[in-house]
C-alpha cells in the first residue's frame, strides 16, 4: 500500500503560498493503486505538484503497470510507400550528417530534410538535440528503461551509460549490450565531471527532490557539457483544454509539474547556464489530445486511444498552430543547458 507523505511549500521555489488545481486526482493512467491525491499550484513560480504525495520507500507500486522506455522498431523499407521509402532516403542523409548515425550519407539528402522542418523536428527529438556525431565523447541517460536511446546514441559514436530504478528494464539493457546500472543518482555519488551530455527523457517530473538531482547532473558533467530535459508543460494548450483530464497529469507518478520559467529558474540556480529552448514535434498536441480524450471518456488511454472527435480536432489544430507561435504553450518543454 502507498504511503502518502507531506511537502507543504514548492520543491521548486520553496514558496508555500499556493491553490488547488485539481482535487482527488485518481491513478486513472495507468490504475495501479487506489486514493485520490490533490495537485497544488505554486503562486510563486507557477509550478504544480502533489501534496501530499506518495513517499519514497513505496512510489514504486504506482510503477506495477509502467510501461518501459523502449520504441518500437523501425518500419522496414520495404514495408513502406515509395513517398516513405524516399523520405526513409532524405532521413538516413540528414541523421548521417548530423548525428553521425550509421547511415547511408547523403549531403542532398541531409540538406533537403533539413528543410522539412515537421519531419526534422521530430528526428531532432528522438535524438534529443545531440551536439553533433559522438566521436567518442561520454554520455549519461537518466532514467533509461532498457536503453533504447543509450543504443542509438551509442550508433552515433557515444560512449553511454544509463540508469533506471527497474531492474527487469536495466538487466534488458544489459543483454543488449548497453552499460546500465539499477537505481538513481546515488550509484554515481563518487564520480564527477565525467560526462558531456546527459538527458533526462520524461524523468523530471518523476522525481521527489528534482532541484537535488539538477545540482547532481551540474557535478557529473564536464565544463561545457551539454544537460537535456524533456517534460510535460503544465501551461500547456492541451491542459488548458483537459484540464484534470489532461495526459500530462498522470497521478501519482508525476510529483511535479514544470512551466518553462520554472525549469529555467530551477536550471540557473543548479549552476546551468545558457539555457535555451528547442523545437517540439508537430503531432504531439495530437498524441496527448487522443489521450486525454480517452481519459475524460473513462477509457485507458493506451492501446490505440480512439481517434479525435471533428470539433476537437479543428481545437488541436489551433492548440498546434499555438504552439508554434508562442512555444511556452507547448504539451512538452525541451530544454538544454550548459555547464
Amino acid at each position: 500500500m502507498i504511503r502518502n507523505e507531506p511537502v507543504g511549500a514548492c520543491p521548486v521555489c520553496g514558496s508555500p503560498a499556493r491553490e488547488p488545481l485539481h482535487r482527488e486526482l485518481p491513478d486513472d493512467t495507468f490504475r495501479a493503486v487506489p486514493g485520490t491525491w490533490t495537485l497544488w499550484r505554486c503562486q510563486a513560480c507557477g509550478s504544480a505538484y502533489l501534496d501530499p504525495r506518495p513517499d519514497r520507500a513505496t512510489i514504486g507500486l504506482a510503477y506495477q503497470r509502467y510501461y518501459t522506455h523502449a520504441a518500437g522498431p523501425a518500419p522496414a523499407a520495404a514495408a513502406l510507400s515509395w513517398r516513405g521509402r524516399i523520405r526513409r532516403r532524405l532521413e538516413d542523409g540528414y541523421l548521417h550528417q548530423r548525428y553521425g548515425a550509421d547511415r547511408p550519407p547523403s549531403p542532398v539528402g541531409a540538406w533537403l530534410y533539413g528543410l522539412l522542418l515537421p519531419y526534422r523536428h521530430m528526428a531532432d527529438v528522438l535524438h534529443r538535440h545531440l551536439p553533433g556525431p559522438g566521436g567518442g565523447r561520454t554520455l549519461l541517460d537518466i532514467g533509461c528503461g532498457d536503453g533504447a536511446f543509450l543504443r542509438q546514441a551509442q550508433a552515433c559514436g557515444w560512449q553511454v551509460e544509463g540508469i533506471d530504478p527497474d531492474p527487469q528494464a536495466a538487466a534488458e539493457g544489459l543483454r543488449r549490450g548497453v552499460q546500465i546500472r539499477t537505481g538513481g543518482l546515488e550509484t554515481l555519488a563518487q564520480r564527477e565531471a565525467a560526462f558531456d551530455v546527459i538527458t533526462l527523457s520524461h524523468v523530471i517530473e518523476h522525481l521527489h527532490d528534482p532541484a537535488a538531482a539538477l545540482a547532481d547532473c551540474h557535478r557529473l558533467l564536464r565544463p561545457g557539457g551539454q544537460l537535456w530535459i524533456a517534460t510535460p508543460n503544465i501551461d500547456s494548450g492541451g491542459h488548458a483544454l483537459f484540464g484534470r483530464h489532461w495526459r500530462g497529469l498522470e497521478t501519482p507518478r508525476h510529483l511535479v509539474l514544470f512551466n518553462e520559467a520554472s525549469l529555467r529558474r530551477l536550471l540557473r540556480e543548479a549552476g546551468f547556464r545558457g539555457v535555451q529552448r528547442r523545437p517540439s514535434q508537430l503531432p504531439e498536441p495530437f498524441m496527448l489530445a487522443r489521450s486525454s480524450q480517452a481519459l475524460a471518456q473513462g477509457l485507458p488511454p493506451h492501446d490505440a486511444p480512439p481517434p479525435l472527435a471533428p470539433a476537437l480536432r479543428r481545437l488541436v489544430w489551433w492548440l498546434a498552430l499555438q504552439g508554434w507561435l508562442r512555444p511556452r504553450r507547448r504539451e512538452f518543454l525541451y530544454l538544454v543547458a550548459r555547464r
